[in-house]
């Protein structure tokens, strides 16, 4: 575990854009994901979650630890949190601590980290893609008209997409729901569902024209989509470290 964090709280894994982190973090919370809080020298962890995310108040409240055995915390020092869902872990500070109410009970309440670390398994690394590989995305929305772009890079767990932004319809937000996310993959065409997982600040190209960047979860994978798209994120993986286009 001590080499885990050693990799995971390194600045190649932090991730840069503010809005994203803020996401994870809402996404544990919502997630009730286990949080393994590790004091500075000590190998084991201790259990807690994440109980509010407050970017208002700038901070965050998670559950009071559980005394563990060969764990000395005085309760205020600074805690390294770690947590894993579908296949990633992530990793932030917790500092500033204090004792604070709760849902009629108490628990403790830190600083909004201002960093946070994301360090993806194998499978899930996101590739950028190749120029003819991916052909057009398409966003069936519920309630509104579908949303077409291009695919920026792909994982097993997701995608970037590149769209240009909505008119007349409801804006794209961070947690809609997309019944139907259609796309082909070097000629195999694929469906699932997916949700919107941050909108990043929109780009200008060069040419003047505006591109809005969506973070697309999978959803209710099916086998099938699941394996061609893991075998091309491997080979595309190997292609690039081979350093072919």
């Amino acid at each position: 575990m001590k080499n885990l964090l050693e990799s995971l709280f390194t600045e190649k894994h932090r991730l840069t854009a503010r809005r994203r982190a803020l996401g994870v973090l809402h996404e544990l919370c919502e997630r009730h994901e286990r949080l393994n809080l590790f004091v500075e020298g000590a190998s084991r962890e201790m259990p807690s979650i994440l109980l509010e995310v407050d970017e208002h108040e700038a901070s965050v409240v998670f559950d009071i630890p559980p005394d563990v055995e060969g764990v000395a915390w005085d309760g205020e020092s600074t805690l390294l949190a770690m947590a894993r869902y579908e296949g990633v872990y992530v990793g932030f500070a917790l500092e500033g601590i204090e004792r604070a109410p709760w849902n009629d009970s108490t628990a403790l309440r830190a600083a909004l980290p201002e960093q946070v670390y994301y360090l993806q398994r194998r499978q899930y690394f996101r590739v950028p893609v190749g120029s003819s590989d991916v052909g057009a995305v398409l966003l069936v929305r519920q309630g509104a008209g579908a949303v077409s772009g291009r695919c920026h890079d792909i994982s097993a767990g997701g995608m970037r997409v590149l769209v240009s932004p909505v008119e007349g319809d409801f804006p794209l937000r961070a947690g809609e729901q997309v019944p139907e996310l259609r796309f082909e993959l070097r000629g195999v065409a694929l469906q699932t569902a997916a949700r919107i997982q941050h909108v990043d600040e929109p780009m200008t190209l060069s040419s003047g024209k505006v591109l809005l960047p969506l973070g697309l979860e999978f959803l209710g994978k099916s086998f099938s989509f699941d394996q061609t798209v893991v075998r091309y994120v491997q080979q595309r993986d190997r292609d690039l470290l081979s350093g072919r286009p």
